[in-house]
């Protein structure tokens, strides 16, 4: 079988009024002369070209089997050359330069069909300039900047969740970064100083609404403003403030009860409610409430434990009245929920919201929150 170049040469036709004895010659000093044809060993690659003084000038063509693997267009003595990489089936994978065996200038890479997929731009195999990402439908999907191998300049990467945009000074984050929401709406807004998130951070809804205010100093969170909008009206909220969030029954919309005995159903659906507040901090006390975990009094957390036994734990099913789940057996004791505060109805806890406040409890690591940098538009 007999593979064609591109520019017609098949792999191994000999140059005109060439012998198979003027090949792979050596002069004197032992060094390679004209052209050379290297069978591969094995699993290694051959390859056709032309040497002048033992380093390598013009066209090599490297092969596996019959398959096309490279052709290297060599100049300057070797030094500098020009590569095409190709796909088992001779289809074009990546081009790009080699300056002393290190990537410079500009290399390009492509998928099977001949889409554009990479392009960067490397100096003394280090990146250098531009690095340009695109998707199956020619969208750039990333870009970065990079000065001599450290990030530097502007990036700006998109996903199914949005994109955003933010900026690197010598590897560490510097200056404005902003996020948005796959239909182009303003995710997160903030600000970094030298690899450290500085001043006002703010989070929008999927619908524009602003909904928490973060406040850093260093990289330290300063403050916390919350933001909901409860009975058509915004109100700042702290999170200090919030003992208990429920499923209210109105619609599925979220009821909060304060530390002060405020009792406040919001506007927005119970989900985004939680999400706003942080979902990792609640869990369910029984199948009808969502309760945080801050306002849980431990000496009441004590006698409940000595209370609850592996048989009565069995026993409530979560609802607001457990006597009235458990009939005339009113020698089992229902357990409330151990809070500092009173609340407006009993909250009794099942079986299972025991079983998650144990687990929370025992559990000494915080989760940390999720940035949009890890793909949670919103953060």
């Amino acid at each position: 079988m007999v593979l064609s170049l591109s520019f017609g040469m098949p792999l191994f036709a000999w140059d005109g009024g060439m012998s198979v004895s003027d090949t792979n010659y050596r002069d004197e000093k032992g060094r390679r002369q004209g052209l050379w044809i290297q069978s591969g060993q094995g699993k290694g690659l051959a390859y056709r070209g032309t040497f002048k003084d033992d380093m390598p000038e013009g066209c090599f063509v490297y092969t596996r089997g019959d398959t096309l693997v490279a052709k290297v267009f060599y100049s300057r003595g070797g030094y500098a050359s020009y590569n095409q990489f190709f796909y088992p089936d001779s289809s074009l994978m990546a081009t790009g330069y080699y300056l002393d065996k290190q990537k410079d200038s500009l290399w390009i890479y492509y998928t099977r069909d001949g889409r554009l997929l990479r392009k960067e731009f490397y100096e003394k195999g280090l990146r250098h300039g531009s690095t340009d990402l695109y998707d199956a439908d020619g969208l750039l999907v990333t870009h970065q900047e990079w000065f001599r191998g450290l990030r530097n300049g502007r990036w700006f990467e998109r996903s199914g969740n949005g994109w955003q945009e933010y900026a690197y000074k010598l590897n560490l984050s510097h200056g404005s970064y902003s996020a948005w929401y796959p239909d182009s709406t303003k995710a997160v807004e903030g600000q970094y100083e030298e690899g450290l998130k500085e001043g006002q951070w703010r989070f929008f809804l999927l619908d524009g609404t602003l909904y928490k205010e973060d406040y850093y100093r260093a990289n330290r969170l300063t403050e916390r403003v919350l933001y909901l909008s409860i009975q058509g009206r915004v109100r700042a909220v702290s999170m200090d403030t919030i003992a208990i969030v429920m499923l209210s029954p109105q619609g599925g919309k979220a009821e909060l009860l304060t530390d002060a005995g405020s009792r406040w159903i919001c506007d927005a659906d119970f989900e985004t409610v939680c999400g706003i507040l942080g979902m990792e901090r609640y869990f369910y006390a029984n199948k009808n409430t969502y309760v945080a975990f801050r306002i849980i009094d431990m000496e009441q957390l004590k006698e409940v434990e000595a209370d609850w036994t592996e048989e009565g734990s069995n026993l409530y099913d979560g609802q607001l009245d457990p006597l009235q789940q458990l009939g005339q057996n009113t020698s089992v004791k229902p357990e409330l929920l151990p809070v500092r505060i009173k609340t407006p109805f009993p909250v009794y806890l099942d079986a299972e919201g025991m079983a998650v406040l144990r687990n929370m409890l025992s559990d000494a690591e915080v989760e940390p929150e999720n940035e949009f940098l890890n793909k949670k538009v919103g953060g």
